[in-house]
């Protein structure tokens, strides 16, 4: 067999550029996919959630509440943070331009693929309960004072008119207004099936176990099902990109698996008009009534299996910020594998002295969000266009250096 294009992974990235690829060039196009315990969008709720998840709260538990405390308990420690994590401002600008493509990307996968990713303009409400949640919130508001067009303050008043069954404790709210939701389920099948609408074929059940290279070019990779002649190798294999990397570089990538782990509860009457992001957890209300409540964040490896005391964390919070949920029975519980790097920035684009392979990995818990702009700059790099942001913060070459 023999492809312009090889794409080693079948999750929302490598469905993404497929299609992007597909709808936009000429190139035949090959989406290698084997279905593995844990791949990433496993363990995603479809927050469109661009402001959420850049300042951390998208990720599920919040270790602020417990840093705070220590701040106030020792006030000189330099070690404790005085917030979470907030990644740089070009990743905020690489999310919220991704956002942006989904309402039209909604309309063409429709039209291409015939399937509705369930889009839901719902906004983030970032819920408090006491005044280390205050103290966080409004840290993040004035980090962001060029969006603050995006951001709404609720007292406890209003937050009861808004949300009438959010629990008596909350005193209130700040909600990211574009800060949306999407079945993720749906979104990877949204494009795979747009992809082979537009020429790609899917080649399912099978996986890349090795990759020929010579004069310093991918020519060729192998899969169980035999060879497959190519020009270029995109790697998209989310958790297990250094696996790929391995056969093409001869040495690992800085991607590793980051455990989430999720409780899906059995589809109740709308008690949410938003999703939800406390210091306990993170809540998403779907169109046919399920709930997602997520999520942790674990290195262990390649491990998926649940435990009971996360999944208790996890309900319990839930219950905390929606006691109506004490009515609810557990559907489902499953974890699934983020593909995590050491600054939570993607790894995409070239690697210096290997022709013929761009990266298309590492998008920890933005995978969903991003998928957009990532199908549509990888498509650039492969037109020779100019991408739609500055990819340099992107690239491999970032960690040169680091072992």
């Amino acid at each position: 067999m023999s492809y312009d294009i090889v794409i080693a992974g079948g999750g929302v990235i490598g469905t993404a550029v497929a299609y992007y690829l597909a709808k936009n060039t000429d190139f035949s196009i090959a989406l290698i996919d084997i279905k593995k315990s844990g791949n990433a969008s496993r363990a995603s709720a479809g927050g469109l959630w661009p402001i959420g998840e850049s300042v951390g709260l998208g990720c599920g538990v919040i270790f602020f509440k417990t840093l705070s405390k220590k701040l106030s308990e020792n006030p000189d420690q330099d070690d404790v943070p005085q917030r979470p994590h907030q990644l740089p401002r070009f990743f905020f600008d690489f999310c919220l331009k991704s956002n942006e493509m989904f309402p039209a990307l909604w309309s063409e996968l429709r039209e291409s693929g015939s399937v509705d990713f369930k889009l839901e303009k719902t906004g983030l409400k970032f819920i408090m309960f006491d005044d280390h949640d205050r103290v966080y919130a409004q840290q993040i508001a004035d980090s962001i004072p060029h969006l603050s067009s995006q951001l709404r303050w609720y007292d406890q008043k209003q937050l009861r008119e808004d949300e009438p069954f959010v629990s008596d404790e909350a005193i209130g709210a700040l909600e990211f207004t574009r800060d949306d939701q999407l079945n993720p389920y749906l979104l990877i099948r949204a494009y795979r099936e747009a992809a082979r609408h537009e020429g790609a074929v899917i080649i399912q059940n099978t996986e890349v176990t090795g990759v020929n290279i010579s004069a310093g070019k991918v020519h060729s990779v192998e899969t169980v099902s035999g060879k497959i002649n190519c020009d270029l190798l995109i790697n998209a294999a989310g958790a297990w990109a250094s696996d790929i990397t391995k056969m093409v570089l001869g040495r690992e990538i800085p991607v590793a698996p980051i455990k989430g782990q999720v409780v899906l509860s059995e589809k109740m009457p709308k008690i949410m008009r938003s999703c939800v992001s406390t210091s306990d957890c993170y809540i998403a209300q779907k169109d046919n009534g399920e709930i997602y409540i997520g999520s942790t964040t674990e290195e262990k490896g390649y491990d998926t299996t649940c435990t009971f005391d996360e999944l208790s964390a996890l309900s319990s919070g839930a219950v905390r910020c929606f006691p109506r949920l004490r009515e609810s029975s557990i559907k489902r519980t499953w974890a699934g594998l983020r593909p995590g790097t050491p600054d939570e920035i993607p790894i995409l684009g070239p690697v210096s002295g290997i022709d013929g392979y761009l990266n298309a990995c590492g998008h920890f818990r933005t995978g969903i969000l991003t998928s957009a702009i990532t199908g549509e700059i990888l498509h650039c790099m492969v037109a020779g266009k100019e991408p739609p942001v500055d990819v340099k913060p992107f690239l491999l070459s970032r960690f040169d250096g680091i072992h």
